[in-house]
């Protein structure tokens, strides 16, 4: 085991948003720099599917907060069901772990930096065009939800954008009609417009779930925004393309 990563030290928290418990895991370093990062998974996944992102920051001294969306994944920590998710919910616990971090003394929120992979990049999106951040890190950022939503197709499942209620079809899992709802009407390029953070986005070029044309054209609505692309990586990097990513992003930060 690399000698810096048995220096982290790995906590585990759980802050409460109404109802719900949002729980997460801190990676700190002995030596960190007080500089606060909050990893967001993307749609059905959880926090550890970023643990190696989360290690790699930790280990260069960034006090880095990995959580589980409430019901926004498959073997959450956190409270809920699938039913219980929407990008509205999804923000919600976000900002539940901003204001956790926020609270703590050994970390500076001023330099704040968001990290989020597809849906979790979004919604990391949708915050940082409402509060404070200081830096955005988006792995493959699903933008194509709210296009989705408004087709009436979000990956397996299917309802009419006109009448989501009675029709909201999903053979695996059970979904709220809130989910898509939560989506329909919101505008992507109006939310990157109103982004002040500089901004990484890192997309590969072979993704077949979400287009690399909306990342090309988001870098394009942002007032500080670079786009790296990983050649041959589709929509959710391997082990290879993860030390790339994370190459790039140390380059970034």
């Amino acid at each position: 085991m690399n000698s810096r990563r048995k220096q982290i030290k790995r906590t585990v928290f759980n802050r409460k948003r109404g109802a719900f418990t949002v729980s997460g895991t801190e990676y700190r370093n002995n030596a960190d720099n007080g500089i606060p990062v909050i990893i967001s998974h993307g749609f059905l996944s959880n926090q550890r599917r970023l643990k190696m992102y989360a290690e790699h920051l930790a280990e260069r001294g960034y006090v880095v907060f990995a959580y589980d969306f409430c019901g926004g994944g498959l073997m959450s920590k956190s409270d809920g069901k699938f039913r219980d998710m929407s990008l509205d919910t999804e923000k919600q616990d976000l900002s539940c772990v901003i204001d956790y971090v926020s609270a703590l003394d050994y970390v500076d929120i001023s330099k704040l930096i968001l990290m989020g992979e597809s849906q979790g990049g979004l919604v990391s999106c949708l915050i940082a065009a409402e509060r404070q951040v200081d830096k955005l890190i988006l792995l493959y950022p699903a933008l194509c939800i709210p296009d989705d939503a408004r087709r009436g197709k979000m990956l397996f499942i299917r309802f009419d954008p006109e009448n989501i209620d009675d029709t909201l079809k999903c053979k695996l899992f059970g979904f709220s009609p809130e989910y898509p709802k939560s989506a329909v009407d919101i505008n992507v390029y109006e939310v990157m417009e109103k982004i002040e953070a500089s901004a990484l986005i890192i997309h590969g070029n072979k993704d077949k779930i979400v287009d690399i044309g909306y990342a090309e054209k988001a870098v394009r609505h942002m007032k500080n925004c670079q786009l790296s692309v990983i050649d041959g990586a589709g929509h959710g990097f391997k082990k290879r393309n993860v030390i790339i990513a994370n190459k790039i992003i140390e380059d970034f930060l």
